[in-house]
Formats: structure tokens, sequence, C-alpha cells
């Protein structure tokens, strides 16, 4: 069957969307929204265990076109929003995929006292952000990589010595046992720390599911600590540009639909005050005199823009100013310890 033809179950598909015209883009015909959802199950490979099945996702991918235009329409900046991976799920379970943080007592970093910072900083230019990783639909780990993510990169500017870390470990050993059903950044730097340090990923790798602790006396990498910064993006960009990467947990709503561009949402559209999701901040930057955050995400490289998503900065966008926490592997503003990050 060639490319431009229609399956007999998406030919199914686009006759039941004939009765249900009231869910459907209005910008879309009928034959269009069903060639979509082709496209969708050739891109992602996706297949389902029934047509009763495929028929309800249909349903749901057409529901989340309506939502995507919905955010376009509202978009401020230029972020663009479409077909994700996500596109066959609900709401329920895209958000099933985190858990809403509430973080216990812990070190607050000093303010740097910006003044003037430079107009962009990207660590990835020193080659100092190891490569992006899929953490799997079946397990809730992005607190893990975000948090292996930022020791890595940390390690790689103050030591020079590239590292590329076990996440497996740290859902394996996590000393308050949450693993693959969601967990706090804090929870796996407490883990590290409880541990003495991480395993290489290539000694301990990732397999997207909880396993028995296998730790052993052999780190790969440590930490002495971490801190949460000020909860103000001038600060943040200052840590970033001056210390290293960061964590930071945000409102994942766009994150579903986004699929290039700087995301510059309402306040209606992303709540800053419900944030679900761990990622880590990379670097900042400005294009066409709008700022954004580059922020490292753990779905993938079909993902966003090649695994990365530019967040607007300067308005606590999706509330990137909530937790902003970072490992400690030397004291930020030690004398000749700050960093210079390539612009």
């Amino acid at each position: 069957m060639g490319p431009g033809v229609l399956s007999p179950c998406l030919l199914l598909l686009w006759v039941w969307a004939l009765t249900a015209g009231s869910i459907l883009p209005p910008e879309f015909s009928k034959a269009e929204v069903t060639g979509m959802f082709k496209d969708f199950l050739i891109r992602f490979n996706r297949t389902y265990r029934s047509p009763e099945e495929q028929r309800r996702r249909f349903g749901i991918f057409t529901r989340n076109l309506l939502a995507a235009r919905r955010l376009q329409e509202t978009e401020l900046g230029t972020g663009q929003y479409g077909v994700t991976r996500f596109s066959d799920w609900t709401d329920e379970e895209f958000r099933g995929m985190f858990r809403s943080p509430a973080p216990p007592p812990m070190r607050r970093a000093p303010r740097l006292l910006p003044g003037k910072l430079p107009q962009s900083c990207d660590w990835r230019k020193a080659g100092a952000v190891t490569a992006v990783k899929n953490q799997g639909r079946e397990c809730r780990s992005c607190w893990a990589f975000a948090a292996v993510s930022n020791i890595e990169s940390l390690w790689n500017i103050h030591f020079h010595q590239p590292r590329n870390l076990s996440v497996q470990e740290v859902l394996d050993c996590s000393w308050c046992g949450v693993g693959c059903s969601g967990g706090f950044v804090w929870d796996a730097f407490t883990t590290v720390l409880r541990m003495g340090g991480l395993t290489s990923n290539a000694d301990y790798p990732y397999e997207g599911k909880e396993e028995k602790c296998q730790h052993e006396d052999q780190p790969a990498a440590y930490i002495e600590g971490f801190e949460m910064l000020p909860r103000d993006e001038e600060e943040i960009a200052a840590h970033l540009a001056t210390c290293g990467s960061v964590t930071v947990t945000l409102n994942s709503a766009l994150m579903k639909h986004y699929e290039k561009g700087i995301s510059q949402p309402s306040v209606m559209s992303c709540n800053p005050d419900q944030v679900d999701h761990v990622a880590l901040l990379v670097g900042y930057g400005v294009e066409n005199k709008k700022h954004y955050w580059i922020i490292k995400n753990s779905w993938g490289k079909e993902w966003g823009e090649k695994g990365y998503y530019r967040l607007h900065r300067g308005t606590n966008a999706c509330g990137i100013t909530k937790f902003p926490i970072t490992a400690t592997v030397q004291r930020a503003g030690a004398p000749g310890r700050k960093v210079k990050c390539p612009h």
C-alpha cells in the first residue's frame, strides 16, 4: 500500500470523523485531520491493540490538535505548537509522568549581585552538556535525569572532566524509594550524597524501570551538597553564567504540544504556580529582542528543538523561578573558582 493510500482502519476513522465534526479543528477538513493522524502513526511508530483503541486515540489526537491551535492563538512569542509524540495522550496520562513538588528546607545560595550580564550564555558551546536522553513512557524519572545532567555539567565546567553518569543508580538506590513513581530533584541529590557519589552510565546503564540497587563504592563523580538559588531570573542568569547549569521545575502544560521557537505563554495557558516537571537550564539568549532560556529536556532528541526547549525569560514563564536548584561541587564565589559561559 503506497504512502498516499488510506488503510481500511483509517478509512473507518475518516467515516467516524464525519459524524464527530464538532471536535475537529475548523481550519482543517476531516480528510486533512485523518491524514495528519496517519502521518503521526508513521512518524512515531504507533500501533494500537484494537480498532476501538485506535478510534479512541484518534479522538484524543483531534482534541490535542485543537488544544495546540488554541495555544498558538494565545502565544506571545515565537513558540510553535502542533503534533508531538504526546498527541495521542490524554492530559491525565501526560500529567501522570510527573509529581508536583513540595521542597524541604535546604541551603540557600547567596545572591551574586549580577550587575551587567553577558547578553547570552550557552554551556553546550563549551561541550559541557551531555547528549539529550529519553526517560521513556513508563518511568517518571525527569527529576533524576535533570539532577544527573546537572552534576555531569558541573564536573565538566569546574574540573574539565567529562562525565556520563548513571540515572538508573539514582532510581534504584533512591533514599526515599520513589524510583519510577516520580520524585523531586532534591531526592536525587540527597541520594548521591548518601551514596558518596555516582557510578558511570557505562557501568550502570539506564533501564527505564526500577531494579535492585547495585551501588558500589567506586564513584565516577561526587557532589558536596546542593542549594536553592534566589527566585529571581536575573540572579538565576548570573549563577548560570558564572557557576554553571541549574535544575528548574516547570509547568509542563505547553511542552506537550511544543515543536519549536521561543515559547511565551499567557499565565492562563501556563500557570506558574502549578509546576510538575524538572529539566536542566543550560543557557540563555536573545532573538529578535525576545529573551529566552535554553532548557535541556529528557524526552529524546525527536522532541522540541532536538530535545531542547526555549522559554521566554523575564516573566517567570511557567513558574521557572519556583525551584531553581543546583548541586555544588565547589563553593560558588570562592576565589578563582567562578567560570565564564560561552556566548
